[in-house]
């Protein structure tokens, strides 16, 4: 695979607080987003053997349980092959092996006559109002603690200058909704939801396309990190991304039984 190593995860957005710091990894925990997993998890900086990663394992249950969080969850150094055994040993203990890919938008294609208006909010008004009743309807699938704690983190990026949120209106509905990171040298195409009855009727497309054009306006190239167990690469690939980077996730979602205890 022809990956570009000059663009890597680094240098992605990471919306969590640092706890600790070893020469093993660093340890995300951050009370204020208590229900997020991206928010609360190991990043190693090399891999552990198994007994290592058993170690850690039962170490983080240990902390996050005191926390009254029941996820687990480790990021691996990218672009590094997970031993087999470490992967199985995981996958025994309730893991699923999760990758996730970086792409950089190597081409922005010109932009397609449409009829989805999009919004950029800037304020705390209607726009606004909009823009977290389709967050709300997204986030939903991860429960109620989660889409409350995503409203609350929307508002506070709201006074971001960093942190870009629009809103697609189809025939002045608010159908969809896309949210973008600006750093110093990419737009990173955080997050994007569209309706499931707007979808497939251009929303996401003109979304995309005004994160395009606010990069081209202010001179900077896009980014997007997306799951590679289902990430459609035909797609990123017709609209002018390229795979430049990838990593592997361990993540034990919690049961309903845990959540409850």
């Amino acid at each position: 695979m022809d990956l570009q190593s000059n663009i890597s995860f680094k240098q992605t957005h990471v919306d969590a607080d640092l706890f600790t710091e070893n020469e093993r990894y660093k340890h995300y925990h951050t009370p204020s987003q208590r229900v997020k997993y991206y928010a609360n998890y190991y990043e190693y900086k090399e891999v552990p053997d198994v007994a290592q990663f058993l170690k850690d394992y039962h170490e983080q249950k240990k902390f996050h349980e005191k926390h009254n969080q029941h996820h687990a969850l480790f990021i691996f150094p990218e672009n590094v092959q997970l031993d087999c055994q470490l992967v199985e040993t995981a996958k025994a203990l309730g893991f699923s092996l999760e990758k996730m890919e970086l792409y950089l938008l190597k081409t922005i294609h010109g932009s397609k006559e449409t009829d989805i208006e999009v919004v950029q909010v800037v304020a705390d008004d209607d726009v606004l109002t909009d823009f977290l009743e389709v967050c709300r309807e997204g986030d939903l699938e991860y429960g109620e603690a989660f889409a409350d704690l995503k409203e609350t983190t929307h508002r506070r990026d709201l006074e971001n200058e960093q942190i870009l949120q629009f809103v697609g209106y189809k025939h002045g509905f608010p159908a969809g909704k896309v949210e973008a990171v600006e750093s110093e040298q990419f737009v990173e195409l955080d997050d994007f939801y569209v309706l499931d009855a707007m979808r497939k009727q251009g929303v996401g497309t003109a979304l995309q396309q005004a994160i395009w054009q606010y990069a081209e306006k202010v001179g900077k190239q896009v980014i997007l990190i997306a799951d590679g167990n289902d990430s459609p690469r035909e797609m990123y690939q017709k609209q002018g991304y390229v795979l430049v980077s990838e990593r592997y996730e361990l993540l034990r979602v919690p049961s309903a039984d845990e959540e409850k205890g």
